[in-house]
C-alpha cells in the first residue's frame, strides 16, 4: 500500500492534479482523503500498485 499527497488553492486545481495522477498510473485506489483550510485544500490517495511479476 502506498500514498500520494496533493495540495491546491482551489477545488478545480486539486481535482486536476488528482485526476492527472490517476489517469497516468495503473493502480487500485483504496481510498481518497480530503481536507481543507483557509489557505489550501489537500487530498491523499491511498492505493495499491499492480504487480505483473
Amino acid at each position: 500500500m502506498k500514498i500520494e499527497t496533493f495540495t491546491g488553492f482551489t477545488e478545480q486545481g486539486l481535482s486536476k492534479k488528482v485526476n492527472r495522477f490517476l489517469e497516468d498510473n495503473p493502480l487500485e485506489v483504496v481510498d481518497i482523503k480530503f481536507s481543507s483550510s483557509i489557505f489550501y485544500m489537500g487530498a491523499m490517495v491511498i492505493y495499491n500498485t499492480h504487480n505483473n511479476s
